[in-house]
């Protein structure tokens, strides 16, 4: 039992860290961090789990991907006009923090059934399932945001909901769509973090054209230049200034400290 609940824990943060460490333009503060994954660990199960109860509201496999991301998601709609959560990265933070929130509980919940093994929960907590639901409908959100288009919200909402019901249907009849699922899962996580990321990119390091010119320019006459040097001649922080050499295909050397391109840009 103590090694399925580290598993859990652990796993879970580990997938989190993932998200978050991509936030590197204005991360989110950890206080509202910690508020997102609260709203998912309690409000949101508790919510969940008593909407689920009445048979009234019972509609086959739709019972749960609706209450569920409704009730995750809510949080993420109520603080949509937070002046922290600036566009689809800072979205996709806030609803993984909802989701690992809410996935960790709900594992731990099932930890405790007697059909709930190891091996499953293994499987589980490798699955992105919530951290993907949530963390797409939270990017949507900073997306309608950025755009000015609440129905992107709709949308966000809907695409979470399909994710689920996939999820729950196929895992639901055959053990090896866990396998197939899994990977297909972690692998658009991936995508959709990557496509936040060069939102981020773009907004943040703009003209990105005439950057990576002076930067090439300056490495060239300066044999390689530091993270320093280039930082404040770009008029960019540190740390977005490392970021951005590395998407423009530089290479930096341990030794010598300093940044080094190649002849050509990258295709």
């Amino acid at each position: 039992m103590l090694v399925m609940i580290y598993l859990i824990f652990i796993v879970g943060l580990l997938w989190f860290l993932y998200i978050y460490q991509k936030d590197v333009f204005e991360p989110e503060p950890s206080s509202k961090i910690l508020k997102a994954v609260a709203w998912g660990a309690i409000p949101a199960v508790l919510i969940s789990n008593l909407l689920e109860s009445f048979d009234f509201l019972w509609v086959g496999l739709l019972t749960a991907p609706l209450i569920e991301e409704a009730s995750k998601g809510y949080y993420i709609y109520r603080i949509r006009k937070d002046n922290e959560l600036e566009g689809p990265m800072d979205g996709l933070v806030y609803g993984a923090a909802v989701g690992i929130g809410f996935e960790i509980v709900e594992n731990l919940i099932y930890s405790f059934s007697s059909e709930f093994s190891l091996e499953l929960a293994v499987v589980r907590s490798i699955s992105v399932g919530h951290i993907l639901f949530t963390g797409f409908f939270g990017l949507m959100v900073g997306l309608a945001k950025i755009k000015g288009k609440g129905l992107l919200i709709g949308y966000g909402y809907i695409g979470a909901v399909l994710m689920h019901l996939v999820w729950n249907f196929l895992t639901g009849e055959n053990w090896v769509s866990y396998f197939i699922l899994v990977p297909i899962f972690i692998l658009t996580l991936k995508k959709i973090a990557d496509a936040a990321w060069k939102y981020e990119l773009k907004v943040y390091l703009s003209p990105q054209d005439e950057m990576e010119e002076k930067a090439r320019r300056l490495i060239t006459e300066r044999d390689g230049a530091s993270t320093a040097t280039l930082a404040e001649e770009l008029g960019i922080a540190p740390h977005r200034t490392a970021l951005f050499m590395k998407t423009i295909g530089a290479r930096f050397d341990q030794g010598q400290k300093k940044w080094f391109v190649t002849a050509a840009k990258p295709v």
